[in-house]
């Protein structure tokens, strides 16, 4: 279950950074889509699913001043504080399923995680935690692995995606900006097909 803390604790302790298929040295369209939308460097970020990642590095060299970084597994945050000395940024350790918040954010990135969520209780879940915690006019930007993609991650089970499916599913209270497909290129030279959607809260 995507929810298993033991499990990604367990990936983040025994696998080098590098050694997980979602590995990027440099996270180019999520990055590139975030330096796009925001509306200057105060913005309040937040990464979900952080893990081990890079995009943070990368923020913090464009000068963003409000970052926080979500993740379930503690030694994935413990590796990125280690790394990264900056007190703009906020460590949360939490499943994002359980996340509880009195802040709320002008830009909410996911990066794979969204698709390990495959039961509608749980998808409905998150689209509400989105609801309540992104501005009103704020950006919505999530990539999961398009329809085409892989089946399993990690060991999991996911749940893949065209750029019409995210569109229904947050039609309710967003409304897309953009949307597109990408392919990355796994440490394993492989390829993993993604679908990138950017939504702006409009309710």
């Amino acid at each position: 279950m995507m929810n298993s803390k033991r499990h990604w604790e367990n990936i983040y302790k025994t696998k080098e950074i590098d050694g997980v298929s979602w590995y990027q040295e440099t996270p180019t369209d999520s990055l590139n889509l975030i330096e796009r939308f925001s509306n200057n460097k105060k913005d309040k970020i937040i990464d979900v699913g952080c893990g081990k990642g890079f995009l943070v590095d990368n923020l913090i060299d464009s000068n963003y001043q409000n970052i926080n970084l979500v993740d379930i597994s503690a030694n994935a945050l413990e590796e990125v504080k280690s790394r990264v000395k900056n007190e703009n940024i906020n460590y949360i350790e939490s499943n994002i399923l359980n996340f509880s918040t009195d802040s709320k954010f002008d830009i909410w990135h996911d990066r794979a995680v969204f698709h390990f969520i495959t039961d509608k209780k749980g998808i409905e879940k998150y689209i509400s935690l989105c609801n309540k915690y992104i501005n009103k006019e704020g950006v919505l930007i999530i990539g999961a692995f398009a329809e085409d993609g892989p089946l399993k991650c990690s060991g999991l089970e996911i749940k893949r995606y065209s750029v019409k499916n995210l569109e229904t599913l947050f039609s309710e209270n967003f409304e897309l900006v953009e949307g597109f497909k990408m392919s990355h290129k796994t440490p394993f030279d492989t390829q993993q097909k993604f679908t990138f959607c950017v939504f702006r809260k409009i309710y």
